[in-house]
């Protein structure tokens, strides 16, 4: 009976894990998503500090892309500064970042705020750029790419279960880091080489929609 109540228990706890891990792949992309609601218009759609309200305000708004600023904070500062529980949104004796940000602790969810740091480390962070639309991409790739990519990108769809085949795992961090751009354009484009059952989509998808299932990759691959 006690071995049955730790083998339940240790399901559940393993249930719990990759429940987590699930939530923790598409935390950028759910960023990005925030971003563009509430945050572009100051810092503007690449995040530089320069949207449609940014000559309006007292102080220019934070490029979120400057690794100087943005690496000087942790994950908890940035969330202190958005949600507003620092004073005017800066911590104290802090001159580095804009001091006119909203606290937007009153108006969106915690959880949004964390998505919105992962998206923000994103963008001071990655070396590839965003050459899409991901909500688009999204859209793109649970038509397209969820049978051998799996409905997170983890590589685990359905029809790994009928051919043998590993599907790159798009949610791991280190190894889509090492294929620019342009190189996993050429791989949706063309497909894969050798034992790669990776078809090309040149005659199904165009340029664009290769270019927004990029970028939705490069958010579920970012941590």
């Amino acid at each position: 009976m006690k071995l049955t109540k730790l083998k339940l228990a240790l399901l559940f706890a393993n249930i719990l894990l990759v429940s987590n891990v699930q939530a923790d792949f598409s935390k950028s992309f759910e960023g990005y998503q925030v971003f563009n609601t509430y945050c572009f218009i100051c810092h503007g759609q690449d995040g530089k500090g320069d949207g449609p309200l940014s000559k309006k305000i007292g102080s220019p708004p934070t490029d979120l892309t400057n690794n100087g600023i943005m690496n000087t904070r942790s994950d908890k500062q940035l969330i202190r500064i958005i949600e507003g529980s620092s004073p005017h949104g800066k911590m104290p004796d802090d001159n580095s970042m804009d001091n006119t940000i909203p606290r937007w602790g009153v108006a969106i969810s915690h959880s949004q705020v964390r998505s919105l740091v992962a998206y923000i480390r994103y963008l001071h962070r990655s070396k590839h750029k965003l050459t899409g639309d991901p909500l688009a991409g999204k859209k793109i790739y649970d038509t397209y790419c969820i049978q051998c990519h799996g409905t997170y990108g983890e590589g685990d769809g359905v029809l790994t279960r009928v051919y043998p085949m590993e599907p790159a795992n798009h949610t791991n961090a280190v190894s889509m880091d090492k294929f620019s751009n342009d190189k996993m354009y050429s791989i949706i484009l063309d497909g894969g080489t050798g034992s790669s059952l990776m078809p090309g989509w040149k005659n199904i998808l165009t340029e664009k929609q290769i270019n927004d299932t990029i970028s939705y990759i490069r958010l579920i691959a970012a941590h």
